[in-house]
């Protein structure tokens, strides 16, 4: 369904929603590696990570991440971000999320902080979440994709887990249709919102009565 050579499937859970000011609590990663023109998964991430502040009670409430589960297994900022860069590898790596510019704003905090200061996102894109708002109505949440495709995988806002079940979503639409290669590079957005990210190679398009029409584009 695509011809990069490597994939990288990321989900984070956070503190909070601003990438400048909130931190990274928990990671969940799976890298695809094509061979033959097939994919196969060769490793997979799955951190809890130990922020400089106590976690907000809704954060509590709605990942069940708790401080004294971070503080017992979670590792370092500085090593959680070390340990993704292994997989992340290079800018010829496709990186996939669902809601993806949420989780590239802290990629990029971290690539910005523990890599190089004047980084600059160069990596091909692909948000599942507009494939999910192409082909069908609100709601577009992740649990309202996994109901959709009947997904076996949770969703329990736990990184690896939501990012399993993105990977099982992917998989099925590819099967309804034949055209994700369409979609990279591609994010929708409601216009009655704010664009959170601005990437200078990536085409932003509205949504309309519900859908982003990117097939009409």
């Amino acid at each position: 369904m695509l011809t990069h050579d490597r994939i990288l499937l990321f989900d984070f859970e956070t503190t909070g929603l601003d990438a400048r000011f909130e931190e990274i609590i928990e990671v969940g990663a799976v890298l695809l590696e094509r061979a033959q023109g097939q994919y196969k998964i060769i490793d997979e991430l799955s951190l809890l990570v130990q922020p400089h502040k106590r976690l907000p009670d809704k954060i509590v409430e709605i990942t069940h991440i708790t401080d004294d589960m971070l503080l017992r297994d979670g590792v370092t900022q500085e090593e959680a971000f070390r340990r993704f860069f292994e997989l992340y590898q290079d800018e010829k790596t496709l990186l996939i999320a669902y809601n993806i510019l949420f989780d590239l704003s802290f990629v990029i905090e971290w690539m910005k902080k523990y890599h190089n200061r004047h980084f600059e996102l160069k990596n091909d894109l692909l948000d599942v979440m507009a494939i999910y708002k192409d082909r069908h109505p609100f709601p577009h949440r992740l649990e309202a994709a996994v109901k959709t495709y009947d997904i076996l995988e949770p969703n329990t806002h736990r990184a690896l887990d939501d990012i399993k079940a993105t990977l099982e979503i992917l998989k099925k639409m590819a099967l309804e249709k034949d055209n994700i290669e369409k979609y990279v590079n591609v994010i929708g957005y409601n216009p009655k919102y704010r664009i959170s990210l601005h990437i200078p190679y990536v085409k932003y398009i509205a949504q309309r009565g519900g859908y982003l029409e990117i097939e009409k584009s």
